[in-house]
């Protein structure tokens, strides 16, 4: 149930969220220097090529997951009354059967990409759209749109789509007005090797869907201003329509690249003229996956919300990665219809309003949400891929006596060749650190072996079962015997997104809450300096991301 009372105010994810009982509306801020977005069990949302939609009466964030390390892990969504606070739904369907492996992973194929989900009144159901295979799309449908969905043997065409060296690649799908409409890019293969770059031509064609919202109909238009390598280079469409004009934002060819332009074209009408602006020189360091249109809660103009891949953010990175943040930003708009630039400033933010969701489960059932202890939910956390480099000692002081359950920490890694060690512990104060032969009370060990080991940001569990007191000293040692790095999440430091280390010995009472982030390097296990004084622990300006249950 969504709190109600106009007088109560709640941060969450970093953002100012106000419930606001006589507008029933939800008040919610974006900030760009939030650029990792969690469900309420504390794992960072894993979607690649994902789209935000009002669906079923909640907000469902879709796309793909690959923290499982291949080409294609399946179709995942969340589910948020808010935009803020996500609830993990699954997946939509099994991607291990042999038809889905068949249709998914096949080299070329589209790899199920681009996935969009959207809703026909007419058989009041959910159809799925995903780029696989050729010719057009292929379809699934369900009667909810966060699971249950089922393959369909019919495929949607397109109008254009000329035999030989062409298929149909990035799309997306969207009802405006009750009709619903497709943009998608038709690749172009014919010239591919002839050059360094391009390595193929693609461009935008738009086009009305059937009333059932499972195939096109009518003609295919071309979305084209002066054919140079702008038009003929874009992906990633998403159509919408504010007041008179049609809208479709596009990137230019990427392949989940580090920053692309951020294309934006509008017409009044689907078949031209179209008129063409760049509003990103590189979509702050990522991709574009879409526009969510936000109904004002009240009436009024809506909202238009731009979501990116932040692929810059990535420590890991290869044609799929599952490390990147996202970033989502108000689009604003001239009065001639035309957009202002995207703002990649750190410091942006901007609040809008919206109607709260429903049928979205508390998020006080979230492991991570409602944890005794933790670094939070909330705040602007990067990646920090330091261990075996060092290895880290996260410390805080216990809030409650009990039985501490378990502890989360989120881990990733790519291909590890051995264990990651976590030690819970329990210690006197932070001088033990700096102390020879200083012994800590281990509470558990807990071996987390490479296979279980995620491409994605996830939570790590570690059970504890140990009694603890209100105010005792604990801490979790991360110690990775692997010669692959392996990646944790930070908040904190003096320069954001940048691990600043330093020696502190003199400052031996940490950060003033108990939770202190020791660290030292490998092979660092004896006095350093010329005057053979300095321990070789030093503490980092961070605090990765953690949390702790006592019951």
């Amino acid at each position: 149930m969504l709190n109600r009372s106009p007088t109560k105010v709640f941060m969450i994810l970093g953002t100012l969220v106000s419930w606001i009982s006589a507008a029933s509306s939800v008040s919610t801020t974006f900030s760009n220097s939030v650029q990792y977005q969690f469900d309420t069990n504390g794992n960072a949302i894993d979607l690649t090529s994902g789209k935000v939609d009002w669906l079923g009466g909640a907000y469902v964030w879709y796309g793909l997951p690959f923290g499982c390390g291949k080409d294609f892990c399946g179709v995942a969504t969340y589910s948020s009354a808010d935009l803020q606070t996500w609830h993990y739904n699954g997946l939509l369907f099994n991607p291990n059967t042999p038809e889905i492996e068949t249709l998914c992973s096949a080299p070329l194929s589209g790899n199920c990409g681009r996935p969009h989900i959207i809703y026909s009144a007419g058989n009041n159901n959910y159809v799925l759209w995903v780029d696989a295979q050729t010719p057009g799309y292929a379809i699934f449908t369900s009667n909810s749109p966060i699971g249950g969905f089922v393959h369909s043997q019919s495929r949607a065409l397109v109008g254009y789509q000329p035999a030989g060296p062409f298929k149909a690649g990035d799309f997306s799908v969207h009802v405006i007005d009750g009709t619903g409409y497709i943009a998608y890019s038709l690749l172009d293969f014919s010239t591919t090797g002839a050059s360094i770059w391009p390595p193929f031509l693609q461009s935008i064609y738009v086009q009305k869907l059937t009333p059932n919202m499972r195939n096109t109909t009518g003609t295919a238009y071309h979305v084209l201003t002066n054919s140079d390598l702008v038009d003929m280079q874009a992906e990633s469409p998403d159509i919408f329509k504010r007041g008179d004009y049609f809208y479709i934002t596009a990137s230019n060819t990427c392949g989940f690249c580090t920053g692309t332009l951020l294309v934006v074209y509008h017409s009044k009408n689907i078949s031209g003229p179209w008129t063409r602006q760049i509003i990103s020189a590189d979509t702050c360091g990522g991709q574009t996956t879409g526009v969510l249109t936000l109904p004002a809660p009240n009436g009024g103009a809506s909202s238009y919300i731009h979501s990116a891949d932040l692929f810059r953010t990535a420590p890991i990175v290869g044609t799929r990665t599952a490390t990147h943040g996202h970033q989502f930003q108000k689009l604003e708009f001239d009065n001639d219809g035309t957009l202002k630039d995207l703002d990649c400033s750190l410091s942006k933010s901007v609040t809008v309003s919206l109607t709260p969701g429903t049928g979205v489960p508390d998020p006080k059932t979230g492991r991570a949400v409602s944890a005794t202890d933790g670094s939070g939910e909330t705040g602007s956390y990067s990646v920090s891929c330091n261990l075996p480099s060092y290895q880290l000692y996260q410390t805080w002081k216990s809030s409650k006596s009990g039985n501490l359950a378990e502890i989360g920490v989120n881990i990733a890694s790519v291909e590890p060749t051995r264990n990651l060690t976590i030690t819970v512990f329990r210690y006197n104060n932070d001088t033990n650190f700096f102390t020879p032969r200083y012994v800590w009370e281990t509470l558990t060990t807990f071996n987390l072996v490479p296979e279980n080991i995620s491409q994605a940001l996830q939570v790590v569990r570690v059970p504890v079962g140990k009694a603890v007191k209100h105010g005792d000293r604990l801490g979790v040692a991360l110690v990775l015997g692997s010669i692959t790095p392996m990646c944790t999440m930070v908040k904190g430091g003096k320069t954001a997104g940048y691990n600043v280390m330093g020696d502190v010995c003199g400052r031996a009472n940490g950060n003033g809450n108990g939770n202190t982030l020791f660290a030292n390097g490998p092979g660092q296990v004896s006095l350093r300096g010329r005057n053979g004084k300095i321990p070789p622990i030093q503490t980092l300006d961070q605090e990765i991301k953690w949390y702790a249950i006592v019951n």
